[in-house]
Formats: C-alpha cells, sequence, structure tokens
C-alpha cells in the first residue's frame, strides 16, 4: 500500500495539475486517499478553488476591471530588489 501514500507536496502539485488536465486513475485514487485523511491538503484545494474562482469571476466583471493581472515592470524591479536584499 506504500505505493498509494503521497506527500502533501506531491498532493498539492496534483490538485493544481487536475485543474489543467485529467489525471490517471492511479493518480486520482492516491489524492482521493490522500485528501480523505490529511487536512492541510483538504484547506489547500478549496484555497484553491477559491482563488481560481475569483480570478475568474473578476475577469468578466467590469467593476473590477482593475484586477487584472498584467506584467508590470515597476513591480517586478521592485520585488527582485527585495529578494536581492534578502540574500545579502
Amino acid at each position: 500500500m506504500s505505493f498509494l501514500k503521497l506527500s502533501c507536496k506531491k498532493a498539492t502539485e496534483m490538485v493544481e495539475q487536475e485543474k489543467i488536465e485529467s489525471l490517471s486513475f492511479v493518480d486520482k485514487v492516491k489524492l482521493k486517499l490522500h485528501l480523505s485523511v490529511c487536512k492541510a491538503c483538504q484547506n489547500y484545494k478549496k484555497q484553491s478553488l477559491l482563488i481560481d474562482e475569483f480570478f475568474s469571476k473578476t475577469n468578466n466583471d467590469p467593476e473590477t476591471e482593475h484586477f487584472h493581472i498584467e506584467e508590470n515592470p515597476h513591480l517586478k524591479e521592485t520585488i527582485i530588489k527585495k529578494i536581492n536584499e534578502t540574500q545579502s
């Protein structure tokens, strides 16, 4: 039965992968078993679905146009600068 065990890291990757493409039967069983016993991964899946739902709604709502995700060069530079500062 150890072949059915998943780490939480792998389970969360599979939660995301499942939204993009169909999982194999074995992977579906592994994920379902893991989610049945792991509260943290259950919460992760719920939160991930809520985030996806929020962004899918905001993309179609004229009142939330300012929520669109676009590349912002200034923000990107600021993030890189902060990362470099913490690594120094």
